[in-house]
């Protein structure tokens, strides 16, 4: 049993990558993609459950913070049925974890608007740990060494200069375990639209 005080506030995947790679041995990139978000989950001692909970239909997921017991990660398995939404919800409750832990705040409760990031833009918290589940599913570094390899055998496959963008976000978003808008936000964000 992990007691989260144990563990410190870790404010970005690269602290988060530091942590494992230190206190657990664990490389969070090293058979990835995809990243292993439940093992990630695991070593952080943080225990997650789905069940059906009808008092709490629209809630997508939601975590629990304690000092004195494990953090509790709650998946509404309604919710979160696709499995890159689920992925991108236990990595978003894993951001509440890592970032959001404080005297003042033990519990965030995550529906459609604070997962959603037009709606969760002015919600600080939200935001950051939308911004902080995109990092950790999608490493930059990651999707550089990786996608480069993957125009380099697209070119070659079929003889041309170029790779089309769309298809490019296919194949990323199957090899990452994401969804196709969530990657393309990502490309967009670390600064890769353009492929050679």
């Amino acid at each position: 049993m992990t007691i989260i005080s144990a563990i410190p506030v870790l404010r970005t995947t690269a602290a988060l990558a530091a942590f494992l790679m230190a206190e657990r041995r664990y490389d969070m990139v090293e058979s990835a993609p995809p990243i292993d978000v439940d093992e990630i989950a695991r070593l952080l001692g943080i225990e997650v459950t789905e069940h059906a909970d009808p008092a709490a239909a629209n809630t997508i997921g939601k975590i629990t913070l304690s000092h004195e017991r494990p953090a509790r990660v709650w998946i509404n398995p309604a919710e979160n049925a696709y499995g890159p939404r689920r992925r991108f919800t236990l990595a978003h409750e894993i951001a509440h974890f890592c970032m959001h832990r404080s005297s003042d705040r033990h519990e965030f409760i995550d529906d459609k608007s604070t997962m959603n990031r037009s709606e969760s833009y002015w919600d600080s918290y939200e935001s950051e740990a939308n911004r902080f589940a995109a990092e950790l599913l999608m490493p930059q570094q990651l999707i550089e060494s990786l996608g480069r390899r993957v125009i380099d055998a697209y070119k070659a496959e079929h003889n041309t200069e170029k790779m089309p963008l769309t298809r490019f976000i296919d194949v990323m978003a199957v090899k990452f375990r994401v969804s196709h808008p969530a990657m393309e936000f990502r490309l967009r964000n670390v600064g890769i639209g353009k492929h050679k």
